[in-house]
């Protein structure tokens, strides 16, 4: 289970956060960061899942400045109206201030150890990137970010560990756009990426069989656990490594 707490952004905007708690506190922190579709039931149960590998896990409902509570369904339909908030109401200046709103929140509260990493999936995966470069979060991982290929300056600016995964197939983000990317973030010795080889967008949703590639995700998943143990929890520092 969950406890919805509130987040206060810099301009005084309340936005809803689903607060996942780790076994033992106080632990290290995570900001996740949803897909287009919102905090849906797949999100959520990865929120928890999270937690089971002794995360305190901040789930922040990116769209509210939109409409609060927005879930939508993983079907043509949903997908059009996430497209459209997406693509038309959603302003990602805006949304980063509200992540570090959401570190910040984290940060304070009693269940975390101070530490706080941001991680997110598709529009998430993008905030993930950008987080590591424009809030103070420890560290950072996106999952299939789409729109990194749009701010590739701020690259020089991240000077913590961020992990980026991508699928081989993502149609997000087809080779000429992992042309651009990949160089832009190689030169910056804090960031880390991999491409899975046969994986398609959202390769690591377990609820939508057509994209789930279950390899990929165990190994995206022991990367993520490993970068993020490493830099969120000094007692396990020695314990963990990252490929």
């Amino acid at each position: 289970m969950f406890e919805r707490i509130a987040v206060k952004s810099f301009d005084s905007h309340v936005l809803d956060g689903h607060l996942y708690r780790a076994t033992v506190s106080p632990a290290p922190g995570l900001v996740m960061i949803p897909e287009i579709y919102g905090i849906t039931q797949s999100l959520s149960e990865t929120a928890a899942r999270y937690a089971g590998e002794g995360f305190a896990v901040l789930v922040l409902d990116i769209f509210s400045r939109i409409k609060p509570g927005i879930v939508l369904a993983y079907d043509q339909a949903g997908h059009k109206q996430g497209r459209h908030h997406h693509d038309h109401d959603f302003d990602y200046e805006l949304g980063i201030k509200d992540v570090q709103a959401a570190v910040s929140t984290l940060r304070g509260r009693p269940e975390c150890n101070g530490r706080v990493g941001v991680v997110g999936f598709c529009l998430g995966g993008t905030m993930a990137y950008l987080a590591s470069a424009r809030t103070d979060a420890d560290a950072a991982v996106g999952y299939y970010g789409t729109r990194i290929h749009g701010y590739l300056d701020d690259a020089k600016a991240i000077d913590r560990p961020l992990l980026l995964h991508f699928g081989e197939r993502d149609h997000t983000t087809p080779p000429e756009v992992l042309a651009q990317i990949i160089p832009a973030v190689s030169g910056n010795p804090h960031v880390k990426w991999h491409v899975y080889p046969d994986a398609v967008h959202a390769f690591a949703n377990h609820v939508r069989p057509a994209h789930y590639n279950a390899a990929a995700t165990a190994q995206a998943d022991q990367r993520t656990f490993a970068l993020f143990r490493a830099q969120l929890d000094p007692s396990r520092r020695s314990e963990t490594s990252v490929a």
